[in-house]
C-alpha cells in the first residue's frame, strides 16, 4: 500500500509518517522543507522536495507509484497570521489546496485524509462543547479557509473518490525518541511561546482575561501529537473499508484555560518564568472543547496520551533539542 503524505517532514506529518513506518508502510512524502530542518523522516522515505502546486510531478509521483491514498498535511497554519496576510492563506491554503485536490481525483486517488481544524467552529455560545453537527461560524481567515475546502471535498466526493476531515484542536507533544517534534519557531502554539518565555525569561502573555470563561481566560482542549497519528492511521483503514465521507473531531474533550495550564507548570520547580496578561488577539477563540464520541465510536480509538503536563514536557525537551 502506498500512500502520498503532502507536507510529511512538518509537525503532524513527520508524526505520522514515522508511525507508517513503524506499521512497514513506506510513506511517499512530497515536502518543500520550508524551515531547512535537517529530518529523519525525510531520510527514510520516498522523497520529493516540491510544493504541492507542482501538479505535473504530482501526477508523474501518483502514477509511477501507484498511489491510491493521499493524507494531505501542507498549508500555512498560524492563524493570527492569516489576519494579518489573508490573501497568502486564500492563495495556498484554498486555491491552490484545491487544485490538489482535483488533481488527485483525476490520477486515480480513492482516499483523500484532509487536515482540517476546530477553527471551523468559530466561537461557541455558552462555552459548549463542540460536535461535529454543531454550526461552522469560522472567525479567522484560516478556519474559514478549512472550511470552504470541506464544503468543496463534499461536493466533488463520488463513488470512487471518498475523503475523511480530522478537525485538529490543540496539537501537543514530541515523540519520546525526540524523532519528531513542531517545527518552526514562528507558530503561535502554546508550548512554543512557553519555550520562548522561559529561554529568553520574558513573560509568558495569556492573551486575553475578559474571554467569557470561569477564570477569563481562553479554554482550550489539547491532544497529543501521537494520538493523532493513530486517528490518521485509523481514518485512512476506515475509508477503505467502509467508502464513506467522514468528518470527526480531534481531541481529549477535556477543558483546560490557559491560565489553568500555566498554573499546572508552575508546580514544577525546574519550571521558572512569569506571565502576564496581553490583549486579545483577532482570530482567537475563547472557548474550544471537542465532543469526541463520534470519533471514539468509528474509529475505535483511545488515547495513548492523557497527563497534559508531560505532553508539554516532552515538547519542551524537544524544542532544547531543536537550539542546539
Amino acid at each position: 500500500m502506498n500512500i502520498l503524505i503532502t507536507g510529511g517532514a512538518g509537525y503532524i506529518g513527520s508524526a505520522t509518517s514515522y508511525l507508517l513506518l513503524k506499521k512497514k508502510i513506506k510513506p511517499i512524502i512530497i515536502d518543500k522543507l520550508i524551515y531547512k530542518k535537517d529530518n529523519v523522516i525525510a531520510k527514510k522515505s520516498i522523497f520529493f522536495k516540491t510544493n504541492i502546486s507542482n501538479l505535473s510531478l504530482v501526477k508523474k509521483i501518483i502514477k509511477k507509484y501507484n498511489i491510491t491514498s493521499v493524507m494531505h498535511f501542507a498549508a500555512y497554519k498560524d492563524v493570527q497570521e492569516s489576519m494579518s496576510k489573508p490573501k497568502k492563506y486564500y492563495v495556498n491554503n484554498y486555491l491552490i489546496t484545491k487544485k490538489f485536490i482535483d488533481c488527485c481525483k483525476e490520477s486515480g486517488i480513492n482516499n483523500f485524509i484532509f487536515s482540517s481544524s476546530a477553527a471551523v467552529y468559530g466561537n461557541i455560545v455558552k462555552n459548549k462543547k463542540v460536535s461535529e453537527n454543531s454550526p461552522l461560524k469560522p472567525i479567522s481567515v484560516y478556519g474559514n479557509n478549512k472550511k470552504k475546502i470541506e464544503e468543496y471535498l463534499y461536493k466533488i466526493s463520488n463513488k470512487n473518490f471518498k475523503f475523511f476531515s480530522l478537525r485538529y484542536f490543540n496539537v501537543l507533544g514530541a515523540d519520546r525518541n525526540l524523532k519528531y517534534g513542531p517545527i518552526g519557531s514562528h507558530i503561535n502554539s502554546f508550548s512554543n511561546n512557553l519555550h520562548k518565555s522561559i529561554i529568553k525569561r520574558k513573560d509568558f502573555k495569556i492573551f486575553g482575561k475578559n474571554h467569557q470563561t470561569l477564570d477569563g481566560t481562553p479554554v482550550r482542549d489539547f491532544i497529543h501529537v501521537d494520538d493523532l497519528a493513530i486517528i490518521h492511521y485509523k481514518a485512512l483503514a476506515y475509508l477503505k473499508k467502509f467508502k464513506k465521507n467522514q468528518i470527526c473531531n480531534c481531541g481529549y474533550g477535556k477543558a483546560y484555560s490557559i491560565k489553568e495550564v500555566v498554573k499546572i507548570l508552575l508546580q514544577k520547580k525546574e519550571l521558572n518564568f512569569n506571565y502576564s496578561y496581553a490583549a486579545k488577539r483577532p482570530g482567537d477563540i475563547s472557548y474550544m472543547v471537542a465532543d469526541v464520541k463520534k470519533l471514539h465510536k468509528i474509529l475505535i480509538w483511545k488515547p495513548l496520551h492523557q497527563n497534559l503536563r508531560k505532553m508539554i514536557f516532552s515538547e519542551l525537551i524537544w524544542r532544547n533539542k531543536l537550539k542546539k
